[in-house]
């Protein structure tokens, strides 16, 4: 399928959203910037989300909605709504945020203006029971998403020391985000993508609050290693989650930077297998 016509493709991966999907899809339908076209991928629900989407794209014609009959892991979902965009720009939206009225248009007004930025999202505000379990710096001016700006040097210390990667939430140029599409699900998929993301150019954020974010999600409740299984990953990726991303860091960031944050991928990998271990123990 090709779609030519809009200026900018939401591209919503989707599962069990039933609480929340249709705060998250009247925010979208509220935009002032009305030039787009919103795919949905439902990964397989189990509840009523479907029948919320069919509803919706029945009274408007922007929607696009695909069920999956099979449940995939979320990074193949995020990397099908890239495949059916061929707009200017693209970004995800998760079923449980929503955005302000003109998320989209001022976002994208930054981008036509800064042609050396890649993508532009706006500051967080986060909501949910599970909010006091994240560490919040204080004395960050952004404390959830940073501008990722700078030398190659720089933005990947910035991505890789700064445990949040909410900037893949951004309105990204599409061509871009495609020539930077990492095509293998891992964990860490997301950073990998950023870091992949950074060579073509700089990644803003507005100063000010035009994106809400749910704190909980569908694997809050589980255990580590539940919320892997979860995930679909193949056994050696879901037992040792952060080797492929180490090793898709040292092959394409290169030994040099590799060894610059070693510290910070060896905790990764240590802290995780400590982690994945004492599940096990509880478990048997």
């Amino acid at each position: 399928m090709k779609i030519n016509k809009s200026k900018i493709t939401i591209g919503l991966p989707l599962y069990n959203g039933e609480k929340t999907l249709r705060r998250t899809l009247d925010s979208l339908l509220q935009q002032t910037f009305t030039d787009f076209i919103l795919i949905i991928s439902d990964n397989g629900s189990t509840d009523s989300s479907s029948k919320i989407c069919l509803e919706y794209q029945k009274k408007d014609s922007r929607i696009k909605y695909f069920l999956k009959k099979n449940t995939v892991s979320w990074v193949w979902n995020f990397i099908f709504l890239v495949d059916k965009a061929d707009t200017e720009y693209f970004v995800w939206v998760a079923d449980d945020d929503y955005w302000e009225k003109d998320f989209i248009e001022k976002n994208i007004s930054f981008l036509n203006s800064n042609p050396k930025y890649v993508g532009s999202v706006s500051d967080v505000k986060h909501f949910g029971k599970y909010l006091d379990n994240y560490l919040i710096d204080n004395n960050k001016k952004f404390n959830f998403v940073r501008p990722i700006v700078g030398t190659l040097d720089e933005k990947i210390t910035n991505i890789v020391e700064f445990n949040w990667i909410l900037n893949v939430f951004s309105i990204f140029r599409t061509d871009k985000l495609k020539k930077g599409l990492i095509r293998n699900a891992f964990v860490s998929w997301d950073f990998a993508l950023l870091l992949n993301l950074i060579k073509f150019g700089d990644l803003h954020v507005l100063d000010e609050i035009l994106w809400h974010r749910d704190s909980g999600g569908n694997t809050s409740s589980k255990s580590f290693l539940d919320a892997l299984k979860y995930q679909k990953y193949s056994w050696f990726k879901t037992y040792f989650p952060y080797v492929p991303f180490s090793i898709w860091c040292l092959k394409n960031l290169g030994l040099k930077i590799f060894i610059k944050h070693y510290t910070h991928f060896r905790y990764l990998n240590f802290h995780t297998a400590k982690k994945i271990l004492f599940d096990l123990m509880k478990k048997y």
